[in-house]
């Protein structure tokens, strides 16, 4: 090594970009491709916060959580072509959440003559963004430092502007590891806007407007909406102005799980509609699928979603029949009809009705909720429902957020989120090893005295565990609460519906997805990672003791986790 200089590095100018983006945080599995951007993260005053994780997938799951919980991007970084490879299924899960993310990779070095022999050979590829070219908004691989100031402006641009979603941008280490010329000079990111978000246009915000005045039975279904303070505030308004319950698909979070309107979970609500406002919502047919035949309600499609078409994945969705499809952003669409409401609002009388028939429906669901999960119980297990209800319980007069949470989102039933990003919800993916990380992920957006919780089930947790260890390593205030039945759900239960189907004996549910031979001692591996961790806990009075502790261990800013035993299937 040459003795040390007053030299700036390329690395050194891609640090100040990140600090001019505004990005606090940085996840990485150390890699020397990237070794001169790693060296500059440590020694800039005032760097993004590093955070350690033992696998790529990890660091981009904690990226997710931020990303929802913050409402802007941070940065992870990825080692070459094997670190991306490892981090290529939590890409797609950030890809089909929208979340926007910075993905920095190094490579090469791409001059042949620099390279070590072998090492440097197996970890460059020709175009290294083409394992994820398919789920990302944009990649670019600038190839001089000229360059990179205006790539990383656009790379901010495309991942934070709506349909967000990650980039990707992979930097060679000459690139990095070069002394900065003494002619270079930047112009500043600033110059090169975020661009809005698109608005409705007159005409469908008055399209919008009629077919939301003539329905008797209005409801909003709500998906990538919701995520400011004033957003949050405008669907309320909104729901109010047209006397319509809101059914939040859980995307994001988008409405008081409290107000008298939140119609998540309760029964035949889309069914008896006759006019749906569905705000960016892409599986509508989900919500559909409880309509009679023939009756469906007429659905008000507002979304961006065919904006991040891509033809890798059928991601998409299947496409919604309606009257006009309205490219907009969810929030600018609610924005504009309340400007409208507010001028000539409804009839008092037949919104007052509707809030009221609803309002007494919605207080009878919920008492009824609480009842049942307040009496179940199973031999040896804590039921879910009573799992999520204790966990209500010990977080009365607790400031908190939900990172993970149930596949259902049942913890809707039990839980007051009535904040904007007060839950980040799960992988859009649907792959495996996400929960922890990207609870990781919301408790680093949160303000301090904030409990993080993450409801999370036992595979999810056994795909990628050495992010508890990121979790004690950072003393991030996150409690783990497994819902541990000791297989894969999923599984079983496509086992039962298959050999129901085939005649085959249903009692063999159980293999190649249970997991019980052995246990896993979750707790003790907590343990072993550096958390405080208790269980496997079979009752629900044990449960309330042990959670009333581990929240006091979380508030004092340690991680926890408790190993709950539910039942299987």
């Amino acid at each position: 090594m040459a003795p040390p200089t007053s030299h700036r590095y390329g690395s050194d100018v891609i640090v100040d970009l990140l600090l001019e983006a505004g990005v606090e945080h940085v996840a990485f599995n150390p890699g020397a491709s990237f070794r001169g951007l790693h060296d500059s993260l440590v020694h800039t005053p005032g760097a993004p916060e590093l955070t350690l994780c033992m696998h790529e997938a990890v660091a981009v799951s904690i990226a997710q959580g931020y990303a929802k919980a913050a409402g802007k991007p941070m940065a992870a970084l990825l080692h070459n072509v094997v670190g991306l490879q490892n981090a290529s299924m939590a890409i797609y899960n950030a890809w089909c959440d929208r979340a926007p993310m910075m993905l920095l990779g190094g490579t090469g070095p791409k001059a042949k003559g620099n390279r070590r022999p072998w090492i440097d050979w197996i970890h460059t590829a020709s175009v290294q963004a083409n394992i994820v070219r398919d789920f990302v908004k944009w990649d670019d691989e600038p190839h001089d430092l000229a360059g990179a100031e205006e790539s990383f402006a656009r790379a901010l641009a495309a991942t934070s502007s709506a349909p967000a979603g990650p980039v990707y941008l992979c930097y060679d280490v000459d690139l990095q590891e070069d002394p900065v010329p003494d002619d270079f000079s930047r112009q500043g990111i600033g110059v090169f806007p975020v661009p809005a978000a698109p608005a409705p246009s007159p005409a469908d915000v008055a399209w919008l407007e009629g077919r939301l005045r003539d329905a008797r039975r209005p409801v909003i279904l709500a998906g990538y909406v919701g995520e400011s303070q004033e957003s949050f505030a405008a669907l309320v308004e909104l729901a109010e102005a047209l006397g319509a319950p809101v059914v939040d698909t859980g995307v994001r979070h988008a409405f008081p799980t409290t107000h008298p309107l939140a119609a998540m979970h309760m029964e035949g609500v889309i069914a008896e509609a006759d006019v749906v406002l569905a705000l960016d919502v892409e599986d509508i047919h989900s919500h559909l699928r409880a309509c009679p035949p023939g009756r469906a309600p007429a659905v008000l499609n507002v979304s961006l979603a065919h904006l991040k078409l891509r033809a890798w994945a059928h991601d998409y969705q299947a496409m919604v029949p309606s009257g006009r499809h309205v490219t907009a952003s969810g929030d600018n669409a609610v924005a504009a009809l309340l400007e409208r409401l507010r001028a000539d609002p409804l009839p008092a009388a037949p919104v007052a009705a509707r809030i009221r028939e609803f309002a007494d429906r919605s207080a009878q669901a919920r008492r009824a909720w609480q009842t049942r999960a307040a009496a179940a119980r199973a031999d040896g297990t804590v039921p879910l429902d009573r799992v999520l209800h204790e966990l209500g319980r010990a977080l009365e007069g607790v400031e908190y957020a939900l990172g993970g949470g149930t596949n259902g989102r049942l913890e809707h039933k039990f839980l007051a989120l009535d904040r904007p990003r007060q839950y980040t919800g799960w992988a859009a993916g649907g792959g495996l090893g996400y929960g922890v990380g990207g609870s990781l992920g919301t408790a680093l957006a949160q303000p301090p005295g904030t409990v993080t919780v993450d409801v999370q089930a036992d595979g999810d947790l056994l795909f990628l565990p050495s992010a508890l260890w990121s979790a004690a390593h950072r003393s991030l205030p996150v409690l783990v609460l497994v819902h541990n039945n000791r297989q894969y759900g999923n599984t079983i239960e496509h086992a039962v519906k298959i050999a129901r189907h085939r005649g085959h004996d249903v009692s063999r549910r159980y293999v190649g997805a249970g997991l019980t031979d052995p246990p896993v001692d979750l707790a003790g591996l907590a343990r072993s990672f550096g958390m405080w961790a208790a269980g496997p806990i079979g009752d629900a009075q044990t449960l309330s003791e042990q959670l009333a502790e581990a929240v006091k261990v979380v508030s004092s800013g340690r991680p926890a986790l408790l190993d709950v035993l539910t039942p299987g299937f």
